[in-house]
């Protein structure tokens, strides 16, 4: 959803040091290590070793648990109110873009016969992939986005049984909400159709239309956080990104994606600027050189998986698994520094999610309080699961980076695939017994977390938390996210991470911990003595922004690093 435009020429003569060669040191010495998630559908192009298809954060949902598998709450306490937000489900691709330019650099090959064997194929695949979003709408939620989350209603019936009967037994009802926008709105209405189908009674209990709440769900693009919207838009942003997309492997990785489908002599042509395409769209993306063509033909990669129900495409055929990992890092790294942990010391790109979770803390008192709403439902987008989970602590979205230490794969656990795939969601459900004592669990896409280290649950090992614990935690931390990078807030419980008992690894990774902090330690003190300084101009070269990458609602970057488009 990156949308880029060509950098001004002053952005272009930038030189790059130390950040730039901290990334490419760490690389080196510690490879990659991404976290496995299941994906729907192989393809011949995936990593051989793995199955891994590298999608980033436009990667299917799958749900991580069963109902039947979660730990049961304590004797005595029954449900007595349930809330959750959640991305929107699978979509088609944001605008006429990355297909329009696709379809442009593959005309200009066959026009100049450089076409290989495998190459003839991909016109009449963007063809039939374009046709599916023109005739489903670009930007609309696909079928399987629908069945997405049609399915996670179902399941909260299935996991909340008795707390559905009780509304369908009385007068309590429940709240659906989204940001306003088509897709969040559509997948609200596909949830909803869910829980009809676990539970037909409840349809007298829900809302007669979905409710916007832009302030809660929508919140990037609201008045009150200009200040984000200018920390997006500034070099410091643009500069960590910008310094990881320059690197070396870009352009290898390029090439090697490039070169199944052209003869060597015009991807050169393209390497050195000979063409200039701009897309068919809102003109304001273009492709400049081997780079950009290959992010363009990425992003029809990544969006095939989320439309399975309207076209039979196969884009994995082009790219290998190390190719399509390094796209998915350069795509991750737009959302890491915009919208993601960024940078230690600065709470900018979270903080605007307070009134998300102020609204969560809120919704639960009320409830306890004597509030007739059992149940709220909330739908939106990447940009506002990102913030939440940063805030939150949630798995994966713990570690801000420094400039001298920039995010890589090889140090940082953060991954668009685990934290923010198509449907991603965050489900509170609260008990209470007898005595009044309430109780809360967090799941994270389906799956059952702890909340971080510094909340202490109701018992060792244990998955349930006093809501006043839960609130003190929250309410400290947020207190402390100014001043207090979220790494340094608390470590990730055990259980969170997904790892074994007892060992030190990295959330979603399995990495060992100390392994990575005895590698950055080495490179850092390179660093420090001065041993390895690069400086390089930046070639001329038009980069997607942020929007344009990911194929999700989000802030577009403006100045040095392009013109703007919305990411949702």
């Amino acid at each position: 959803m990156l949308t880029k435009t060509p950098f001004p020429a002053s952005s272009r003569a930038r030189s790059r040091t130390l950040l730039v060669a901290a990334s490419a040191l760490v690389l080196v010495l510690a490879g990659s290590a991404a976290p496995a998630m299941a994906a729907s559908g192989t393809g011949t192009g995936t990593d051989p070793a793995s199955n891994r298809t590298y999608y980033s954060s436009k990667t299917p949902y799958v749900p991580q648990q069963t109902p039947a598998e979660l730990q049961a709450p304590p004797a005595g306490f029954v449900p007595v109110y349930t809330e959750s937000v959640a991305r929107h489900g699978s979509r088609a691709l944001s605008s006429f873009k990355y297909d329009s330019l696709t379809t442009q650099v593959w005309e200009q090959a066959r026009s100049e016969g450089a076409l290989t064997e495998l190459g003839s194929t991909l016109g009449p695949e963007v063809q039939k992939l374009t046709a599916a979003n023109q005739k489903l709408g670009y930007g609309n939620l696909t079928g399987q986005g629908a069945t997405q989350h049609r399915g996670i209603g179902s399941r909260v019936v299935e996991r909340l049984p008795s707390l559905f009967a009780g509304i369908d037994a009385g007068t309590d009802t429940v709240a659906v909400e989204s940001s306003g926008e088509a897709r969040a709105t559509a997948s609200g209405k596909a949830f909803e159709k869910g829980l009809e189908q676990a539970d037909p009674l409840i349809a007298s209990h829900l809302p007669a239309a979905i409710a916007k709440r832009p302030d809660t769900l929508y919140f990037h693009k609201e008045d009150i956080n200009a200040d984000y919207q200018e920390y997006a838009d500034s070099a410091k942003v643009s500069d960590a990104v910008d310094a990881i997309y320059d690197q070396p492997r870009s352009h290898e990785a390029s090439r090697e994606v490039l070169e199944r489908l052209y003869t060597p002599a015009f991807v050169d042509r393209l390497a050195a600027g000979a063409y200039h395409f701009v897309d068919g769209g809102d003109g304001k993306t273009t492709v400049d050189n081997e780079v950009d063509a290959a992010m363009m033909l990425y992003n029809l990669y990544i969006i095939a998986p989320d439309m399975t129900e309207e076209v039979q495409v196969d884009f994995d055929r082009y790219f290998a698994g190390a190719d399509a990992e390094w796209f998915a890092y350069l795509l991750d790294s737009d959302d890491f520094y915009g919208k993601g942990p960024a940078f230690a010391g600065s709470d900018i790109t979270y903080k605007m999610a307070t009134p998300l979770l102020t609204d969560f803390l809120d919704s639960i008192d009320a409830r306890l309080a004597g509030s007739t709403t059992a149940a709220t439902f909330r739908f939106a987008h990447a940009e506002t699961i990102i913030p939440f989970a940063a805030l939150i602590g949630l798995p994966g979205s713990t570690q801000p980076v420094t400039p001298d230490a920039p995010y890589s794969y090889a140090t940082n656990a953060w991954r668009g695939e685990t934290v923010t795939p198509m449907a991603a969601n965050v489900q509170w459900d609260v008990f209470r017994d007898a005595s009044g004592r309430a109780i809360v669990r967090m799941l994270y896409n389906e799956r059952e977390i702890a909340f971080r280290s510094s909340c202490t649950p109701i018992a060792p090992g244990s998955l349930f938390y006093d809501v006043s614990e839960v609130r003190r935690y929250i309410t400290g931390q947020v207190a402390d996210a100014s001043v207090t990078p979220p790494s340094a807030i608390s470590d990730p419980a055990t259980p969170a991470a997904g790892g074994t008992n007892g060992s030190a690894t990295l959330a979603a990774t399995g990495e060992d911990a100390t392994q990575r902090d005895l590698l950055i330690g080495f490179a850092v003190a390179l660093l420090a003595a001065g041993a390895i300084v690069l400086r390089r101009n930046r070639r001329h070269h038009t980069r997607p922004t942020p929007a344009n990458v990911h194929g999700h609602d989000v802030i577009a970057f403006s100045g040095p690093r392009g013109g703007t488009s919305p990411l949702r």
